[in-house]
């Protein structure tokens, strides 16, 4: 098996729907400040070269995460597409609505700034703690521990702060705190075919203003050109959409798409290119974690008894 250096932050399937009868959709890619169009495969786009690679462990554990986390996914988030586009209304099983539950989270934490600041993150609360372990090692030590924190040192794992990271990434696309909150919400598809305008898809897609507590919370993405995916914690809040002006709530939703975007949005052609390029990166990245966060994280590492 060949090694899978593509790694795919917006999955071929994904884009899929926004392919014409050439099999290829309109691709807007940010470069240096200006929107650059060109049609292009669903797969030769939306991914990044060892993206998820784990460096410094042995060539066939380095691909871990793509080949036994995105990969099978994916797959079966394809599936759980092909269900909601074909508008098949048989019930979702359990493991259905998991899998597309698990492939909202990831689009949350898998584009290349996201997995960036975790991979720091990681390195950042490694770093404290071994630090503060070689501080104090004398006090730390447990009878089983080498005499000395060098001794000590050397039995770690070289690439621990980077394995660590592939761990957390798999931890965060399975969170157990938003996971239930999503599998549990109102899903429906709604169709906006009386829209002028198509959707536009993005490196950010989601659409989710509120803390998922919050009753009027809700998470929509476009999952073909005239169509969006809605989780709501309100249950007339897709039928509200569907009997409204389906431009407006298009437009709305285009909005919200590319002014998140960092790199990519795609549609089906180049129509909307200015658009693009007035919003594009115009709304301040989400944090994936908040400075308290971050430190709290810090300060429990330096206060470890052992380092892994």
């Amino acid at each position: 098996m060949s090694t899978p250096i593509k790694h795919h932050f917006n999955p071929a399937f994904s884009l899929r729907p926004w392919a014409g009868t050439d099999g290829q959709l309109c691709e807007m890619k940010r470069i240096n400040g200006k929107v650059v169009p060109r049609r292009t495969h669903p797969n030769a786009t939306g991914f990044q070269k060892n993206l998820y690679r784990t460096d410094g462990v042995p060539t066939e554990d380095e691909q871990h995460l793509e080949l036994n986390v995105m990969r099978p996914l994916d797959t079966a988030a394809d599936l759980a597409l092909k269900k909601i586009l074909s508008g098949d209304s048989t019930p979702w099983n359990s493991e259905e609505r998991s899998a597309w539950t698990r492939y909202i989270l990831s689009l949350m934490f898998r584009n290349p700034q996201a997995v960036q600041e975790v991979r720091q993150h990681v390195r950042e609360m490694w770093g404290a703690g071994i630090q503060a372990l070689r501080d104090n090692y004398a006090g730390r030590r447990l009878p089983t521990d080498p005499m000395t924190f060098e001794d000590y040192y050397a039995r770690t794992h070289p690439a621990a702060a980077e394995i660590g990271a592939t761990n957390l990434l798999t931890t965060i696309i399975d969170n157990d705190q938003l996971g239930p909150s999503i599998f549990n919400m109102h899903w429906n598809r709604v169709p906006l075919g009386r829209s002028k305008v198509s959707l536009l898809n993005s490196d950010r897609p989601l659409d989710r203003p509120l803390g998922l507590n919050d009753p009027r919370a809700y998470i929509a993405f476009p999952i073909a050109p005239k169509m969006l995916f809605i989780a709501a914690n309100d249950a007339t809040l897709a039928r509200t959409i569907f009997e409204g002006d389906h431009t407006v709530a298009a437009k709305k939703m285009n909005k919200t798409v590319v002014s998140q975007a960092r790199e990519f949005v795609w549609g089906v052609d180049d129509r909307q290119l200015d658009f693009v390029q007035k919003h594009m990166g115009t709304a301040p990245e989400r944090a994936i974690l908040t400075e308290k966060q971050r430190q709290e994280a810090i300060d429990a590492a330096r206060g470890r008894q052992t380092v892994p």
